[in-house]
């Protein structure tokens, strides 16, 4: 069955399609290319995290210390961020080989730290994750979504469905680090374009009203409404 496009801005509510938790992507090229990689991708982001800064996570209100769930983005939403792209030459070359590659960046969660439950922001890709260190099984680094867990391996990688609700734990004294890519799934590629604007303008609305929480208040086909019209300048 086709899925139908889902924003969780507009529609502000628990997501109910009929997509598996986590996708079987063992088939996708792009997936035994990203692993095949691994090692050059972890090597790069080391030598930038010893002499750079992480910024947090755009919503701080969703680690249990805002401080300790960093990231460094590389691309997000179909744009590149052209100003760290001499850091990673070969990573920026590796995933710009990968078609529908919408979302790519570094993300780092500090020792004895969680992710709560939340959804993300939409169900249009296939929200990977490449283990790059791992200090613990399942009980000690992992991720729920809906109610399958998995644990993070270094050099594998999975993918799950944003769209659910989900959450993530590191109850460990070390870091853990991961590469989050967004792959576009195949029946949304044609619409790559109006995705990434849409997903854009929402999440610009949610974090300028992140701390006052107005505008999920609104009516959705308000919402809706917004992200079209502002959709056009992004």
């Amino acid at each position: 069955m086709k899925s139908r496009q889902w924003l969780s801005f507009t529609e502000n509510g628990k997501y109910k399609g009929n997509e598996p938790a986590f996708f079987d992507i063992s088939s996708k090229e792009w997936s035994k290319f990203l692993t095949e990689n691994y090692l050059t991708i972890k090597a790069e982001f080391e030598k930038f995290k010893k002499e750079n800064e992480l910024i947090p996570y755009y919503n701080q209100s969703l680690a249990s210390d805002s401080k300790k769930w960093q990231i460094q983005p590389l691309y997000f939403w179909g744009k590149k961020n052209k100003e760290i792209e001499a850091s990673f030459p070969e990573t920026f070359k590796i995933i710009e080989q990968i078609d529908g590659q919408l979302s790519c960046s570094f993300s780092v969660l500090k020792p004895n730290t969680q992710i709560k439950p939340h959804v993300g922001d939409s169900n249009v890709m296939y929200r990977c994750h490449l283990g790059l260190s791992v200090p613990g099984g399942i009980e000690e680094t992992g991720i729920r979504v809906q109610n399958e867990k998995r644990e993070w391996r270094e050099g594998a990688l999975f993918a799950f469905c944003d769209a659910y609700e989900h959450e993530a734990w590191n109850n460990t004294d070390k870091e853990r680090w991961v590469l989050i890519i967004d792959v576009l799934r195949e029946e949304f590629i044609y619409q790559k374009l109006q995705i990434c604007s849409e997903v854009n303008a929402s999440l610009f609305w949610q974090l300028k009203f992140q701390r006052v929480n107005v505008i999920t208040h609104l009516p959705r086909f308000i919402r809706k409404m917004i992200v079209k019209i502002s959709a056009y300048f992004f």
